[in-house]
């Protein structure tokens, strides 16, 4: 036979969850007069009272963003357990005879310990889900996302500084056909499969790729251009460490990132070419070195809409250059491109020959 609770016990247990949940960190009212009506709880009435803390801690701990918070809470929880030991201390005192009365709640509180260090450990990896739920914010935020516009920075990995030395490379390819470089480079990008990239020859001269989302296309200096519906045609020769992660769909490069990167948030930091605003940080590390890809990946997003502001590889050797480099995304502009800027025609004169090419 059970016996239920009264009253009186059901509305003590309820005027102390009420505390509880609407307390503060640092609340003096519940610190002090709850924990003296702790005191005057039983056991049975303190699980109760525990009870609704436990629960409450765990779920307020998945969602409060404040690290103190966060200590609070666990921190109440375990006062009560402490009382509940305390109590139960005295009630065996005063029946020794009846040791086995005591073994349940030791193994109720034994196991509400380890919930609570298993909370703890949760609360540690908050970032980490801070960190997903950021990265997820910014694939959405590219399916609606306007017209963008992105500097490509290439900057040696140890000094920082931009080494562009076009005079070296124009007498070793006189006679050859030069290869656009990265850095200088500007890319145009409209949803998730519209580019414009505009790269650049150490003697100036312009070679354009792009897509209108349905058909690429290739412009180079004095030669036809070159069009295609297959989709893998004209892609960017990407360096090595950056083949098999970035595309120039980056809601597709940040999936990969999620997927293959341990990734930490760092909170909001102002960039140095945006003075005016704070933006969310994220710090990438490769988790398998069998993945070739960059071992470091900095992120810069919106804190509210999610926006790739600006992201940077680290360590990243680029053909001819034996030397590590940064490889840098820089968020130039938000403006309304032309209606036509991603197809080939916005980009050369009427009277360019054109070749389109078969799919086969």
């Amino acid at each position: 036979m059970t016996t239920e609770p009264n009253e009186s016990e059901n509305n003590l247990v309820d005027r102390l969850g009420n505390q509880w949940i609407d307390a503060e960190p640092g609340d003096s009212e519940f610190n002090e007069s709850a924990i003296d009506a702790l005191e005057s709880l039983d056991s049975k009435q303190l699980c109760r009272a525990a009870d609704v803390q436990l629960v409450h801690a765990i779920l307020i701990g998945l969602a409060e963003n404040s690290k103190n918070a966060k200590q609070s809470r666990v921190k109440k929880l375990m006062q009560s357990i402490r009382a509940d030991w305390k109590k139960q201390a005295k009630e065996r005192a005063a029946s020794p005879q009846k040791p086995h009365r005591y073994v349940g709640p030791a193994i109720r509180w034994g196991t509400a310990a380890m919930i609570i260090i298993s909370l703890a450990v949760l609360l540690t990896s908050l970032p980490s889900n801070k960190a997903m739920a950021t990265i997820d914010q910014m694939i959405a935020a590219i399916e609606n996302a306007g017209d963008r516009t992105y500097s490509i920075i290439v900057r040696d990995q140890k000094t920082g500084r931009r080494e562009r030395r076009p005079g070296r490379f124009t007498v070793q390819r006189r006679n050859r056909q030069e290869r656009a470089v990265f850095d200088g480079a500007t890319l145009y990008l409209r949803g998730r499969s519209k580019y414009v990239l505009y790269r650049y020859t150490p003697s100036g001269q312009t070679v354009i790729n792009g897509s209108d989302g349905q058909t690429n296309w290739l412009i180079r200096p004095r030669r036809a251009v070159l069009v295609s519906d297959n989709p893998q045609a004209f892609r960017i020769p990407m360096p090595e460490d950056l083949a098999n992660l970035l595309t120039l769909d980056f809601s597709d490069t940040l999936q990969q990132i999620r997927e293959r990167y341990k990734i930490k948030y760092l909170g909001t930091v102002p960039v140095k070419q945006d003075q005016e605003a704070s933006w969310s940080y994220l710090h990438a590390t490769r988790q398998n070195r069998k993945f070739k890809g960059p071992r470091v990946i900095r992120i810069w997003a919106h804190p509210d809409t999610g926006l790739l502001r600006r992201i940077e590889f680290a360590d990243i050797k680029l053909q001819g250059d034996p030397e590590p480099k940064k490889l840098i995304f820089d968020l130039r502009d938000q403006k309304q491109l032309a209606e036509n800027w991603f197809t080939h025609t916005a980009h050369h004169s009427e009277d360019t020959e054109v070749d389109v090419l078969s799919e086969e």
